[in-house]
């Protein structure tokens, strides 16, 4: 046999090893049942359409090398409703991809139990639920107080989270418990990435996070979980945005619009806030009224912190409104002490915690330390602060707030801050060195949406001496003697940039760290935005070839292909949330677009 006789054969062997490999299905009991009786290294495609009630149970130990995809047969094209749900036992190397969940039962709708390299990416979650609901969790075994079966090393990617009306996270990662629960191990190693967490709301008391990561039993446990490269949008549901309540986690890289509430870390030592951007994007204050029936503004907020030896660093936050528990970045004072308490449900006064190279750019309020309740609560006084080489700049109030006085225990390094028109440095009679705040112009400048060091910039020796701080918020390398604030000038290339819808949920499929806009973005606007019955692209002077309007899933349900697009019809779409692709004569761009 020739050579390539014996080519033919053996590519025509490996093509009919990939379609043996592939099984459609259609029912639930089907899909369970031969998932958990494969030797590995199959498909198993569910066929598009609408499934009510489809629940099944996985306990098949794949392998890294003979893994098993459970999909739908085209992203978004398998609509589960009623009560359906997935539930992962004891299984591993498991991928769950493509599925929208629509459902109005009230089970988690997927459920890891002891289960390890699981992946659950480009689905889409939205329930109609009327109960208090988690969404995803990533526990342990039921009754396993050995701790032989421990979830990790799963991951949740390209996910679209939207519309909770009800109590329960999005997100819960959780762990497995001795029996009287005094001996405990959160997940290890989740990794929660590109994931776009859309509408949380309405605010309520508690337990309504978009992500919480452990929880008061788990809180002196490592999780090493990794938040990345995910875009929270309009998440107002609990003061905590992201709630970290474990230790040896980071979130990095991330994106916060609009959302009242703070990404905090509620409980756990050592945990990093690395790169992320804040933006509160003229989002008014909002009114909650609380359980006692007491009203209280909520606010945008920023990063709030307890515990120790926490690493808050590069981060950027623009247009907020927070003060108090949603400031920028706050530390207010504690009710309880790491090493001396034990109850691990109270607030552990701040110690060894640095906040270092953060960009604060025109908030209601800056820094803020020491609040305390007047209830007399909160009565424990920080330890050993380090607030090193931030920019803040601001028009209104103070760029820096003291509640109590810290007795030295807070130390100011190479900051630079800069109060215009009403407001002040610091109104609470403490005055500052050079050395620890200096008042001067930053000289920034306006890049696309987002304000970046220059050349004029004042540069800082880094004031953090015990941590080392090598690259700025865009992945730039960052010397010794570097630009204040998140951003170094620098000409090299951008690593990171803000999280923008294009990077997130199912149609932003792929190991890219971050989409970098194009130059036609700033001048292509879609308005009325939400709009009711049309809507208007703005292109000055570019010229338009064609639009297609998408679901967030990727099902395209408009395309028109014209010069003139000035003006849209989409009275006959129903509410949702929907995706703008514009081609023009210089490139794509792709928009969000809310159609109430």
């Amino acid at each position: 046999m020739s050579i390539k006789s014996l080519l033919n054969f053996f590519l025509l062997f490996l093509s009919s090893i990939t379609l043996s490999a592939q099984t459609y299905v259609t029912t639930d009991t089907n899909l369970q049942n031969l998932v958990n009786a494969s030797s590995g290294g199959e498909t198993f495609i569910v066929s598009n359409g609408t499934y009510p009630d489809f629940y099944a149970s996985f306990t098949k130990i794949a392998t890294a090398e003979n893994p098993i995809v459970i999909k739908a047969e085209t992203v978004g094209g398998v609509t589960l409703t009623g009560n359906s749900y997935f539930v992962f036992k004891k299984a591993a190397h498991i991928t769950l991809e493509g599925f929208v969940f629509d459902c109005t039962g009230n089970s988690t709708l997927v459920k890891l139990e002891a289960s390890n390299n699981i992946r659950i990416t480009r689905n889409v979650f939205e329930t109609q639920t009327t109960s208090s609901l988690k969404w995803i969790v990533i526990t342990g075994y039921y009754n396993d107080y050995t701790f032989q079966f421990l979830s990790h090393h799963n991951r949740i990617d390209h996910n679209t989270f939207q519309n909770k009306t009800t109590a329960g996270n999005y997100i819960t990662i959780d762990g497995t418990y001795n029996e009287d629960k005094t001996v405990n191990q959160q997940s290890q190693y989740d990794r929660i990435d590109h994931n776009y967490f859309y509408n949380n709301t309405p605010r309520i008391e508690n337990e309504k996070e978009s992500i919480r990561i452990g929880n008061s039993q788990l809180s002196t446990t490592s999780g090493f979980t990794t938040v990345e490269f995910n875009l929270f949008e309009d998440c107002d549901g609990d003061p905590e945005i992201v709630s970290v309540k474990s230790c040896d986690n980071v979130v990095r890289h991330n994106t916060f619009k609009r959302s009242y509430g703070s990404l905090t870390l509620r409980q756990g030592n050592r945990n990093r806030v690395e790169g992320n951007y804040f933006f509160g994007d003229g989002k008014a204050n909002g009114i909650f009224i609380n359980d006692a029936n007491q009203e209280q503004t909520i606010y945008t907020g920023g990063i709030r912190a307890y515990g120790t030896d926490h690493v808050i660093v590069n981060n950027y936050l623009e247009g907020l409104q927070g003060t108090r528990f949603d400031a920028p970045i706050t530390l207010t004072q504690g009710d309880a002490i790491d090493g001396i308490d034990t109850d691990q449900s109270l607030h552990y006064r701040g110690e060894r915690i640095t906040i270092a190279n953060n960009t604060l750019v025109n908030n209601a309020y800056g820094i803020e330390i020491g609040y305390a309740k007047s209830n007399g609560s909160y009565d424990q006084a920080l330890q050993d602060i380090t607030i090193a080489n931030n920019l803040v700049i601001g028009s209104e109030h103070s760029l820096v707030k003291i509640y109590n006085d810290q007795a030295g225990e807070v130390t100011w390094v190479n900051n630079v801050m800069y109060p215009m028109d009403d407001a002040i440095l610091n109104g609470d009679g403490y005055t500052f060195t050079s050395d620890e705040i200096s008042n001067e112009n930053p000289n920034l400048a306006l890049t696309g949406s987002i304000w970046k060091a220059t050349n004029t910039t004042p540069t800082k020796e880094n004031g953090a001496s015990s941590l080392i701080i090598d690259e700025d918020i865009e992945g730039q390398s960052r010397p010794t003697l570097s630009s204040v604030g998140a951003d170094h000038f620098s000409s090299s290339g951008i690593v990171y940039t803000p999280i923008g819808i294009n990077d997130v949920g199912p149609n932003a499929y792929g190991d890219t760290l971050s989409v970098i806009e194009s130059d036609i973005v700033s001048n292509i606007k879609i308005y009325p935005n939400p709009a009711s019955y049309q809507f208007y692209i703005q292109t000055d002077g570019i010229q338009l070839k064609s639009i297609i309007i998408s679901t967030m899933t990727g099902k395209k349900v408009l395309q028109i292909d014209s010069d003139d697009l000035s003006e849209i019809d989409v009275s006959k779409l129903i509410s949702g949330v929907y995706l703008v692709q514009i081609d023009t004569e210089i490139g794509k761009h792709t928009q969000k677009l809310i159609i109430k």
